[in-house]
């Protein structure tokens, strides 16, 4: 898993040098801080899901064609 780093410092500095107060600039950082955490995805983290959407597609596909060969079938015999 991706390690992310988060410098706090400089984020309260960037906001106060932009105009916020100190005390609403560092609960602002906290706040995306603890959101960010432990919370994001990496594209590691994303491959798996496209395989199994992969899988789901093939299956589905599959099925499709077993219906539609069933119905061809249906039709041909007397």
């Amino acid at each position: 898993m991706t390690t992310l780093t988060f410098d706090t410092h400089k984020a309260v500095k960037a906001l106060k040098d932009a105009g916020a107060e100190e005390r609403l600039a560092e609960a602002v950082v906290a706040t995306v801080g603890d959101a960010v955490g432990g919370n994001i995805a990496t594209k590691a983290d994303l491959e798996p899901l496209a395989t199994k959407a992969d899988l789901y597609r093939a299956l589905l596909t599959t099925a499709l064609a077993m219906v539609a060969a069933t119905v061809a079938l249906v039709k041909l015999l007397p």
